[in-house]
């Protein structure tokens, strides 16, 4: 049995690349709005990142906040400032927004475009966010520049994927199996290194459910032992309900799922609300890794700090 899903985890990982390939080119990128960006309001801040976002995922690439390794960030620079004259009097800008697209670790920075924007409001914050919403996903200039960040990207993978694969053989020796997925499921498709990752990938991703499945069985039958309550089994089968159906130990999981929801029934003659996962034929072995890729990076700390300084 564990053959089969074996193999079929790995057929589903070739298949992902036609698939995956009609959406985007599996590149990612962090939408970042550095310290350096001063003297712009907490809610223009926020419609800059939306649009920065929007640029991210309108152009087919995936907006990871959590595990990528490449940023677009902006400046802005107030051109002009003036008061109209009219009743009521408004405020009018003009900015000069300069969008990056690098490295975020090493600092290296991979393409730029700077576009003029000119926004009018009735306070100063309300003519900031005016102009920013004329930054727009879908400018020649930004379509150009997106185009020329992904080729570099791609580059990258490229020119170091034996020392992408080497971290990753690293981190599953020290039984870091998430992190190391992380590492290879960042792997663009539409690089080289991808046809040599992602068989590694599916790999991975099994041993990162069985251990899973392992500790979540071990701690909800540890939970129900200690006390056969309706407490303890809606607390069991919130453990119960995360484990992924090709994990290893499923059946057992199954096993206890169904005693616990025998004794809730007795307990409370109705159904038990928790549901087990069920195989999702739709969703490949990439996805699948990726999603516990996304799950590790959310459990992480958030202080991280990108190297744009040099891009200024």
């Amino acid at each position: 049995m564990k053959k089969i899903i074996y193999t079929a985890l790995l057929l589903i990982t070739t298949v992902i690349i036609a698939q995956d390939k009609k959406a985007s080119d599996g590149i990612s990128l962090a939408a970042y709005v550095p310290q350096q960006v001063e003297g712009i309001p907490a809610s223009a801040k926020k419609m800059l990142l939306n649009r920065l976002t929007q640029i991210i995922t309108k152009n087919g690439i995936s907006n990871n906040v959590y595990n990528s390794r490449f940023v677009l960030a902006p400046n802005i620079a107030v051109l002009s400032k003036d008061i109209t004259a009219t009743a009521p009097p408004k405020t009018a800008l003009n900015l000069n927004v300069t969008l990056y697209i690098g490295d975020g670790i090493s600092g290296t920075l991979f393409a730029s475009q700077s576009i003029e924007l000119k926004g009018v409001g009735t306070n100063e914050n309300k003519a900031y966010i005016s102009a920013i919403k004329r930054l727009s996903p879908k400018n020649p200039e930004v379509l150009e520049f997106v185009a020329k960040g992904k080729e570099k990207i791609i580059e990258y993978y490229n020119n170091n994927c034996d020392q992408i694969i080497k971290k990753a053989s690293a981190l599953e020796a020290q039984n870091e199996f998430e992190e190391a997925l992380v590492t290879l499921t960042n792997v663009p498709e539409a690089s080289t290194c991808f046809n040599k990752v992602k068989a590694k990938i599916g790999v991975l991703y099994k041993k990162s459910i069985d251990r899973d499945c392992k500790q979540r069985l071990a701690e909800a039958s540890a939970i129900w032992a200690a006390n056969q309550d309706i407490n303890a089994a809606n607390e069991a089968g919130s453990i119960l309900a995360g484990v992924e159906p090709q994990g290893a130990c499923y059946g057992q999981v199954k096993a206890l799922y169904a005693k616990i929801a025998a004794r809730v029934k007795d307990l409370s003659d109705r159904d038990w609300k928790y549901k087990l996962k069920v195989l999702d034929l739709k969703k490949t072995a990439i996805r699948a890794a990726r999603d516990v890729g996304v799950a590790y990076g959310k459990n992480q700390p958030k202080s991280v700090t990108y190297n744009v300084r040099g891009w200024y």
